[in-house]
């Protein structure tokens, strides 16, 4: 005789199956009747479903409107700063070919030999 043959089990008949309704659907103090609470829950929770996900979308909407034009905002500011320091730099590239000094002349002319200022081996 094996161990498993020794122990007595119960059948599978015996054992109910789970209620379908849910806790909150049934009043203890009346059995069979739902409970108002959860009456009101099962009526209101699956109503307002819609409305939060239209909600949810309508705020991630206006969030990603929000970003779209702060980020366009910036760009139009970047690009306005990028003009005036190209303006700035055109009227100082102008000032210094107007002025001619003797330095910068001499500075030119170096310009074309090496960068660095090792003596030159013969």
């Amino acid at each position: 005789m094996s161990l498993w043959r020794a122990i007595p089990t119960r059948s599978r008949r015996g054992y109910q199956q789970p209620s379908t309704r849910h806790w909150l659907h049934v009043d203890r103090g009346h059995p069979g009747r739902p409970s108002r609470h959860g009456q009101f829950y099962s009526e209101l929770v699956p109503a307002m479903i819609p409305v939060a996900l239209l909600g949810s979308a309508v705020y991630m909407g206006l969030q990603l409107l929000q970003t779209s034009l702060s980020h366009e905002k910036y760009l139009d500011e970047a690009r306005a700063r990028v003009r005036e320091l190209e303006q700035e730099i055109d009227a100082l590239v102008l000032e210094r070919r107007n002025t001619s000094h003797p330095h910068a002349i001499a500075k030119e002319n170096a310009s074309n030999t090496r960068w660095f200022s090792w003596p030159r081996l013969r």
